[in-house]
């Protein structure tokens, strides 16, 4: 289950967004971060909300894609501050 709070920050008067998620499934998530070398699971997240809000902003829906996948790709990629540094 997804929740989502607006709470003001302590010590502030801005707004900020709560999201918690529950009975993910990790061994998921972790196959997803290892397979597409995400840095951690915050990067993954930070990731994965960017592309549905994407998505949502287009008719159709799209898939991540592996090299020669065969999948339609997403118009939007991780930053690289996402990703694990590429090997030398």
């Amino acid at each position: 289950m997804i929740t989502c709070k607006i709470k003001i920050k302590e010590g502030s008067e801005e707004k900020e967004l709560e999201i918690t998620i529950d009975n993910v499934d990790f061994l998921v998530v972790d196959s997803l971060i290892e397979a597409f070398h995400f840095k951690d699971a915050n990067s993954f997240f930070k990731f994965a909300i960017g592309a549905l809000l994407e998505v949502n902003n287009h008719d159709g829906m799209y898939t991540m894609k592996k090299s020669g996948s065969g999948k339609v790709p997403l118009p939007i990629e991780p930053a690289d501050d996402l990703l694990k540094p590429k090997s030398e």
